[in-house]
């Protein structure tokens, strides 16, 4: 089993940290040491800027035609090899042609130097490294001093002096080289082990806590829904697992509702095989009978027979839309359209439809209705729904000399209260929780499709309302629920 602090993870980015900080420690030590061998440079040419001039003025070389009194030059020569051995003395002709030198005779190589270097330097006070020809290496260039030899107020030649000769250099640079790529070795694997370690410690505390969120997203993916990460802080990576936890927590959710949905789905199939069941045998049984009694059958039994069938197909398509109609609500398939309008006139619409029909079963129905009520503002079609159901709920629960009171208040300045009482059966206390759900008929009534109220209340759920009910048997049931007030411009 892999070890979860030092996984493929935690090795991979501590290989590229590692290669980096390498990276890094090369650079700085070609840095270090390059860096010191041109302060090195630039500190010995300053230092020795005025050797040439001091050197002049001391010895007073004489040039007549070109030539170099060879007193002059071995005063030149004895004075050099005791003030510096290293340096290399080239007496010039004002054409930069070497007429003279001190240096070892078999070496030099160039006949002439570049005057050019020569000139930078005499008019620069020493404020930037200048490099010169070297007789001794054509095409190299080393640090020089130099200074004009004047007599008679004519420029008779320079006095042109390399500041390092060729074996003093490469001494120099390998004892400097040596020295600086020793510290700085040093120093930078003092410095590349405390990163190391630092980096390393960093990189296995964030592949920890990667490795927490791993394991979480792979327990979720193996169907662990409840696995979690565990959150301590409000790091970026405790960010992510706490963003994990919020989408587990959201697909947790919908696969319990996918769950619910399937079994609301099967137990959608079984009460919609169990209630159109009932109706299309009944329509089948007296069709049958209509058939097989056909000539023998008088006109008060076949309109008899034609009546059940017929109430039938009625309750067979209330059925059937009732359920087309919670389905769409389910699934937000209805697009609510709110609008302004008057509720008293709705109300008195919907009870006068169902006067007919409560009249014949010796059953009233009342509005109590404000002259000032003020327009709602809802879905007109969806309220009308709503209440039409009411009705119908109460109406079938009611007996003879009962009543329906269907009640608009104000009292509110911003709702408009609805009320619809009945003074029938009532529901029992252990009912009530119920009598929202789908197919839910009650003890007492099971002619119901078990569809309406599970309609009314998607309905007003949609509104953003409650629908409250109180009940008590032998004494009735009140629906209320409000609708919000249009306002005026």
């Amino acid at each position: 089993m892999k070890n979860k602090y030092f996984n493929k993870l935690f090795w991979n980015i501590s290989a590229i940290f590692i290669i980096t900080l390498v990276i890094f420690a090369s650079i700085t030590v070609y840095i270090s040491v390059r860096s010191a061998r041109n302060y090195a440079i630039e500190v010995n040419q300053k230092l020795n800027h005025l050797l040439a001039k001091n050197t002049v003025d001391v010895i007073k070389p004489d040039f007549s035609n070109g030539q170099v009194h060879q007193e002059a030059l071995n005063d030149i020569m004895h004075s050099m090899m005791v003030i510096n051995p290293s340096v290399e003395v080239y007496l010039l002709d004002p054409e930069g042609k070497i007429l003279s030198y001190v240096a070892p005779e078999k070496v030099v190589k160039l006949k002439e130097v570049s005057l050019v270097p020569i000139h930078q330097f005499l008019s620069n006070p020493g404020d930037k490294i200048i490099f010169g020809d070297d007789p001794r290496n054509p095409g190299e260039k080393k640090i020089f001093s130099a200074a004009e030899v004047i007599e008679s107020g004519q420029l008779t030649g320079y006095v042109y002096i390399v500041l390092a000769s060729q074996e003093y250099v490469s001494t120099s640079q390998m004892v400097i080289g040596s020295y600086i790529l020793n510290i700085s070795i040093r120093s930078i694997i003092t410095i590349l082990l405390i990163s190391a370690i630092l980096g390393l410690v960093a990189i296995w505390y964030i592949t920890k806590k990667l490795n927490l969120i791993i394991k979480g997203i792979k327990e979720f993916r193996a169907g662990e829904h409840s696995s979690r990460i565990t959150v301590k802080s409000d790091s970026e990576l405790d960010s992510i697992g706490l963003a994990f936890n919020e989408m587990a927590d959201e697909i947790e959710k919908n696969i319990k509702e996918l769950k619910g949905i399937d079994e609301l789905r099967k137990e959608l199939i079984s009460n919609i095989s169990h209630d159109l069941r009932t109706p299309v045998a009944s329509i089948q049984g007296y069709a049958e009978t209509l058939i097989l009694k056909a000539g023998n059958i008088n006109n008060e039994e076949q309109k008899k027979y034609l009546e059940i069938i017929y109430n039938s197909c009625e309750r067979l398509k209330v059925q059937v839309n009732e359920l087309f109609e919670l389905s769409k609500l389910q699934t937000n398939q209805v697009e609510l359209k709110p609008e302004a309008f008057s509720i008293a006139e709705l109300v008195s619409d919907v009870a006068n439809k169902y006067r007919i029909l409560s009249q014949k079963r010796g059953i009233s129905i009342n509005t109590f209705i404000s002259k000032d009520t003020p327009a709602v503002i809802a879905d007109i079609s969806l309220i009308d729904r709503v209440l039409q159901n009411l009705i119908d709920n109460a109406v079938k629960f009611c007996r003879e000399n009962d009543f329906i009171n269907i009640e608009l208040e104000t009292s509110d300045p911003d709702k408009v209260k609805i009320s619809i009482a009945d003074t029938g059966m009532g529901i029992s206390q252990e009912e009530l929780p119920s009598i929202f759900e789908r197919y839910y008929k009650g003890k007492s009534y099971q002619e119901s499709t078990g569809l309406g109220l599970a309609i009314v209340k998607k309905i007003m759920d949609l509104h953003e309302t409650e629908i409250k009910v109180k009940s008590q048997p032998g004494v009735g049931t009140t629906f209320t629920f409000e609708l919000p007030v249009a306002k005026t411009a």
